[in-house]
């Protein structure tokens, strides 16, 4: 069976995260592991759960996105004055 058939099957049909293990040996389930961590990943749980260990005021993200805006357009105007 190939890697594509065997991912095709572990998945859960109405739960987007949810994986099955197809078998016993350890190879498969550390298949299944490497897939429902990709999915995780891919849906952004894990750097959700990261961002809220901690709470940041809302002043503090305020200032960052303010600073990372200024940055940027910065940025944008040196880029207009060469061209």
């Amino acid at each position: 069976m190939s890697k594509k058939a065997k991912q095709h099957k572990a998945t859960v049909p109405g739960n987007g995260l949810a994986v099955n293990v197809l078998g016993n040996s350890k190879e498969e389930l550390n298949q299944a592991l490497k897939t429902w961590k990709r999915k995780l990943k891919n849906a952004g749980v894990i750097e959700t759960c990261q961002e809220k260990r901690e709470f940041i005021k809302p002043s503090v993200i305020n200032r960052a996105k303010m600073i990372s805006a200024k940055f940027i357009q910065q940025v944008r105007d040196k880029r207009e004055k060469l061209y």
